[in-house]
């Protein structure tokens, strides 16, 4: 974000009338105002007025959140994919209180144990993404006689039979992030779960020099080939747009495409579907959206109340039906849930059961092996002159980045 932007943002929110809390965000997709609006009349039902202050990209928004806490300026809360020990390593967090601590015993362990710090809540969660889904316009793949691919194999060859047909066959956005979910999707495809954590998670030295990390770097690559010049200037709700306006036959992104779809009066299985990415199976990578109080003590009363307001078993299904996502509370009500949600919830309460969920990174690595991980895999997707082995290097030494 340039200099000039993140003053004019500054200006506007120093501008704004105060309100009892200040929610900072990034979501402004179709679907995602939607939520918010309905956010905020659910806080006015428990006496609490929202001021949004929305931010398109959530690396902006978290640009933004770090120059209010430099100018003395900071939101009472904000939607941050970063851990929340890396908040709390800077700025002062708010104690939720126990009433809030008690209805995180409704969570996955995996989710509540991100929303603590110090064994005091601090977070809460509004609900659950699902990162490796693939989504498909049923309407196009029916059109030329295709089914939606089960491994990556079969997805070379379905895209590359619509491109011969002249249609765009993988809408992608610009940001790092799809490029991001991309690559995953390929090693949790071709590799598995176990290369995966050893890898990337923990960064093993011989695997990200290994033969195998070279040809899931190749094929990811490979996977421009089936894109567009127009990636350069959309983001993912814009490549969603393109499989709504039949021009594009796949997409990668989360499962908060499931709103728009659901927006534009698309069916599941009918007119698309949404499905784990190739090879993929009932692995479920995840991350869900979390909201992060910050100490302010005169407001500390409307932090807890909204904080409890957001964990309400009705409040959170149907915040996340209107995001696209699943609700984050084990004891959610999903009858209201379209087939892809339900399918999502499927793998996502068998993958705790067994333990196998695969939480996202963002969530997991510092912030610097994180950030230099995205900045390694986006200049290695945009040079044809960088080569595997390069990428290979420059991973090792990304994730080797401690904060």
């Amino acid at each position: 974000m340039s200099r000039a932007v993140l003053i004019a943002l500054l200006l506007l929110v120093s501008g704004a009338r105060a309100a009892d809390l200040e929610l900072l965000h990034a979501w402004t997709s179709g679907s995602e105002a939607a939520m918010v609006g309905e956010l905020a009349k659910a806080a006015r039902r428990g006496g609490v007025e929202l001021k949004m202050t929305a931010v398109a990209g959530t690396s902006h928004a978290n640009t933004l959140l770090k120059a209010r806490f430099l100018s003395g300026q900071p939101p009472t809360l904000a939607q941050t994919d970063k851990p929340l020990r890396i908040w709390a390593e800077a700025v002062p967090l708010a104690d939720l209180g126990e009433a809030v601590n008690a209805q995180l015993a409704a969570l996955p362990h995996a989710v509540a144990t991100e929303l603590r710090h110090a064994s005091k809540p601090a977070a809460v969660p509004l609900n659950v993404h699902r990162l490796n889904t693939l989504w498909s316009n049923r309407r196009l793949l029916r059109a030329h006689g295709l089914a939606v691919p089960q491994d990556w194999d079969e997805f070379h060859r379905a895209a590359a039979q619509v491109r011969q047909a002249g249609l765009l066959p993988l809408a992608i956005g610009s940001s790092a992030g799809q490029k991001l979910s991309l690559f995953i999707a390929v090693v949790l495809g071709r590799a598995g779960r176990d290369f995966f954590e050893r890898a990337v998670v923990q960064a093993d030295p011989a695997l990200l020099a290994s033969e195998r990390m070279a040809v899931l770097l190749r094929e990811f690559r490979s996977l421009k080939n089936y894109t567009d010049a127009g990636q350069v200037s959309r983001d993912w709700a814009g490549a969603t747009s393109l499989l709504l306006q039949g021009r594009a036959v796949f997409q990668f992104t989360g499962d908060w495409a499931n709103g728009e779809f659901q927006k534009a009066g698309w069916r599941p299985g009918v007119d698309y579907d949404c499905t784990a990415a190739p090879g993929n199976g009932g692995l479920h990578y995840f991350e869900f959206d979390r909201l992060v109080f910050f100490a302010q003590p005169a407001r500390l009363g409307a932090q807890q109340r909204l904080a409890g307001l957001l964990l309400h078993p009705e409040t959170s299904a149907h915040l996340a039906q209107l995001k696209g996502g699943i609700p984050v509370r084990r004891d959610a009500d999903l009858s209201g849930f379209n087939a892809c949600a339900q399918r999502s919830a499927t793998d996502f309460r068998a993958g705790e059961a067994r333990g196998e969920l695969v939480l996202a990174l963002s969530a997991r690595l510092g912030e610097s092996a994180y950030g230099g991980l995205k900045d390694v895999l986006s200049a290695y997707w945009a040079s044809e002159r960088m080569t595997a082995a390069q990428a290979q290097t420059r991973l090792a030494q990304a994730l080797r980045q401690r904060d």
